[in-house]
């Protein structure tokens, strides 16, 4: 996908988009009247969910517009990510009636302390899951993170301007050298800042889940496309941005974060809106001195992780 360039995406899409989201809540109470005759009280969570996304989203719009006249510091940017973060995050969590729960949480000492950066490889479970682990990085846990994202969320006027006022990387997997992107993001990380990368790529599914197989056993890697068919709920990670942000930053604690019970699609979220969901989250945490440094060794240890990470979700689901 082609992103527009940044007048475009300035001064046409970012208008459109508040445009959109200006009517979204003018119309907001007439859709909470008739909702119920199209879900009962599921379709009026769901747009009560609509109403403070959008309502969030243009606050953080406001933000950055009155963050780039005055000029506004990294700190103060970090912050309008942090408000947004937080309060949709909360209001998601209680009109939806999810309760998160930490298990296996031996990363959360570490994380809370900020005696090291750290570098998290996270799982791509569904919809809105970054949501979920920068909530945790931001609000949980006081750290800055730095996110790995696809190009095409430029779109998105709240991510394209602090993913390019913050130290964030926007990458191409169709082109372009993304292990050094991620290299140069990662190298001049603080003790309280954190890389976050998702290895798998993609949501998972099924599908996703078989092309990384191929992909493997096409590219002549027969031992990770067998380790690869033996997971279920995970896809094969790509090393390459992982072992990149790791290389850069070796005195990094690496932290694996996976979760069970949260929706994998947009559907799921609305069968699932009719009763009280449960998210399990697992961290687990590899001090620097313990991820070996050469490649193949590092590529066996990350196939390790996500073995791990797959039994995990196994015993759960």
């Amino acid at each position: 996908m082609t992103v527009p360039p940044l007048l475009v995406r300035r001064l046409v899409i970012a208008p459109l988009v508040v445009l959109v989201e200006l009517a979204v809540l003018l119309v907001s109470p007439l859709a909470l009247l008739v909702a119920p005759l199209f879900g009962g009280r599921r379709a009026i969570r769901m747009v009560l969910i609509a109403v403070v996304l959008v309502g969030g989203h243009l606050a953080a719009v406001g933000a950055c517009l009155r963050l780039w006249a005055l000029r506004g510091s990294e700190r103060d940017h970090y912050e309008v990510m942090r408000t947004f973060v937080a309060r949709v995050y909360r209001a998601i969590v209680r009109i939806a009636r999810v309760r998160v729960t930490i298990t296996d949480s031996a990363a959360e000492e570490p994380l809370s302390s900020g005696r090291r950066p750290a570098i998290v490889l996270g799982r791509h479970a569904g919809e809105g899951d970054t949501l979920l682990v920068v909530h945790a990085l931001l609000c949980r846990y006081d750290r800055r993170p730095r996110v790995v994202m696809h190009h095409a969320l430029r779109l998105d006027p709240v991510i394209d301007v602090l993913g390019s006022r913050l130290p964030n990387r926007f990458v191409d997997p169709r082109g372009g050298d993304t292990e050094v992107e991620i290299a140069a993001m990662a190298r001049d990380l603080g003790d309280r800042d954190a890389v976050l990368i998702f290895p798998e790529g993609h949501n998972f599914s099924d599908e996703h889940r078989r092309r990384s197989i191929d992909r493997l056993a096409r590219a002549g890697h027969h031992e990770e496309a067998a380790w690869a068919r033996e997971m279920r709920h995970v896809a094969a990670p790509r090393p390459g941005g992982a072992l990149a942000a790791i290389d850069a930053v070796r005195d990094a604690d690496v932290v694996v974060m996976g979760y069970v019970g949260f929706p994998c699609s947009f559907g799921d979220l609305w069968r699932e809106l009719g009763a009280p969901m449960t998210v399990e989250v697992g961290m687990w945490v590899w001090p620097a001195e313990d991820v070996p440094a050469d490649e193949d060794a590092a590529i066996d240890w990350l196939f390790a992780r996500w073995r791990e990470l797959d039994a995990w979700i196994e015993e759960r689901t």
